[in-house]
C-alpha cells in the first residue's frame, strides 16, 4: 500500500490536484484567518470565540441527531437487504458539514452550512457519488456483516455459561514443588 502512494507522487495530473487541493484548503484557512479578525475587531475577540463556540455546539447538537437518524435508517435498509447509494453519499454530505461547523473559523462554518442545506447536500452527493460509486458496495457489504454481527451478540442472545454440578466440582490441588 505504501508503495503505490508513493507512486501517485510521480504522476504529473495526482500532483496537481493534491496541490490544487492543498491551495484549496490554504485559501479557506486565510479566509478564516482574515474573517476571524474582522469580526473580532467588531465584537471582541471573546465575543467572536463565544460565536464559534455556540456555533459547534448547536452543529453537534442538530448534525449529531441527524447523522444519527441517517445512520439508523442505512442499518435498517441494509438489514432488508436494500442499498441505496444516495443515502451513504448524503450521510457523507453532513459528516462532512459536521466537522466544518464544529472547526474554528467562519468560513468553514459558512460552507458547512451551504453543504448541509439540499443544494449543497446534493451537489456534495453528486462529487461523492462521482469519485465513490465504485466502492459504496463493499461499505454496504461490510455494513451488513457488522449488523448480523451485533443482531447475533445481542445481550439476550449470548449463550448461557455451562454450569457444572455441585457434585463434579473438584478442588484443586495446590502445585508440588
Amino acid at each position: 500500500m505504501t508503495a503505490e502512494w508513493l507512486v501517485l507522487f510521480t504522476s504529473r495530473r495526482h500532483l496537481a490536484r493534491f496541490f490544487s487541493n492543498l491551495l484549496l484548503l490554504a485559501i479557506i484557512l486565510l479566509a478564516d484567518g482574515w474573517i476571524l479578525v474582522n469580526v473580532a475587531r467588531r465584537t471582541g475577540v471573546y465575543a467572536a470565540l463565544a460565536i464559534e463556540g455556540a456555533v459547534a455546539v448547536v452543529a453537534m447538537i442538530v448534525l449529531g441527531n441527524s447523522i444519527n437518524h441517517r445512520l439508523r435508517i442505512i442499518r435498517e435498509e441494509a438489514r432488508s437487504g436494500w442499498f441505496n447509494p444516495q443515502r451513504y453519499a448524503r450521510l457523507a454530505a453532513v459528516v462532512t458539514a459536521m466537522i466544518l461547523l464544529v472547526l474554528p473559523g467562519f468560513a468553514g462554518d459558512l460552507l458547512g452550512l451551504l453543504i448541509y442545506y439540499p443544494p449543497g447536500r446534493l451537489l456534495f452527493s453528486w462529487v461523492f457519488l462521482k469519485r465513490h460509486r465504485d466502492t459504496l458496495p463493499q461499505v454496504y457489504e461490510y455494513l451488513k456483516i457488522s449488523i448480523f454481527s451485533d443482531d447475533a451478540q445481542e445481550p439476550g442472545d449470548a449463550p448461557a455459561a455451562a454450569e457444572v454440578p455441585e457434585n463434579e466440582k473438584a478442588e484443586k490441588a495446590p502445585p508440588r514443588a
